[in-house]
């Protein structure tokens, strides 16, 4: 190639690339057709005077983001790059991202479902812009004040200058008379009826083997129906929804629960399940195959780990 053609070939390559003029303009100014200026765009690239980088904004990894979704049918997947894997940072970008991606595909009227947990937790505090929409707990107390749904309900309806629905209740009851009693008190009951308008959810993933999940260590359940749960395979839960290691629903403790069902968690029109670090693979894994979750946000390596296996 001579000095003449490469002058020729950058001239049209910065006009068409950087300076954003369509062939026809460059055909126009340089005097050829512009059959010829394409020709002179693909000469450029293959002469390597060309380099195109495509970045996604912020910490997301666009092209990996793309191959969990495609890999496991996902409505939405976004896999979110941490300088390291520690628990305490990736609920940190986890939360973080979860909030933009609410406040992005949420909509006037839209009813928003949430559960407790760390990530979801951060979300919530994170979360400074977001359409008008009422809030719903989606399942009763479990863990600790700071991650309990009901804070996570209270700061998301008040960014959403919508009402709060949240459920009072633990999460699981000692037995089934107690649980029965705790539904037909009027403030849980109203709440729990407005788990059927629900339109969005976004749900924490919690993992019972290894054990990361607030469920598995709620007293109420106690060692010994834990211990039969795991030998029933149990490997994670979506508020009281417990899923095995093959994506089957297990119903064992169902009746003890003061939560969505599994039916009203399908019912809805797209449930966001926010889940990363080591201990969460498998659990992820089995949520997804429960069919339970239609999108995914989750960390980079737990991402690869996935598309691995």
């Amino acid at each position: 190639m001579g000095p003449e053609e490469s002058v020729k070939l950058a001239f049209a390559a910065k006009r068409h690339y950087i300076d954003g003029r369509s062939r026809v303009e460059i055909a126009a100014e340089m005097g050829v057709s512009r059959f010829r200026v394409a020709r002179m765009l693909d000469d450029a690239r293959e002469a390597g005077m060309v380099n195109i980088t495509v970045r996604a904004p912020g910490p997301v990894d666009a092209d990996l983001s793309k191959r969990l979704q495609d890999a496991f049918g996902l409505r939405r997947a976004l896999a979110v790059a941490t300088p390291v894997e520690s628990p305490e940072l990736v609920q940190q970008y986890l939360g973080r991202v979860a909030a933009l991606l609410l406040s992005e595909i949420a909509v006037d009227g839209d009813v928003i479902g949430l559960t407790a947990g760390r990530t979801m937790s951060v979300m919530a505090r994170t979360l400074t812009n977001i359409s008008h929409c009422d809030v719903v707990q989606l399942a009763g107390v479990a863990g600790p004040i700071q991650s309990t749904a009901v804070d996570v309900i209270r700061r998301v309806s008040r960014a959403a200058e919508g009402n709060a629905f949240t459920l009072y209740a633990p999460l699981v009851a000692s037995d089934k008379a107690s649980a029965r009693a705790i539904r037909r008190q009027i403030d849980v009951q109203n709440s729990l009826e407005q788990i059927n308008r629900v339109t969005l959810a976004m749900v924490a993933i919690g993992s019972w083997a290894p054990p990361d999940s607030e469920m598995y260590h709620n007293a109420a359940i106690g060692g010994e129906r834990r211990q039969q749960l795991l030998e029933r395979g149990v490997q994670a839960e979506i508020g009281a929804t417990l899923i095995d290691t093959r994506g089957r629903v297990v119903d064992d403790i169902a009746e003890l629960c003061i939560a969505a069902s599994t039916e009203q968690l399908r019912a809805i029109g797209e449930v966001i399940g926010v889940a990363g670090g080591e201990n969460k693979t498998e659990a992820v894994r089995v949520a997804i195959a429960s069919g339970v979750i239609d999108s995914l946000v989750t960390d980079c390596e737990l991402a690869r780990r996935l598309l691995s296996a």
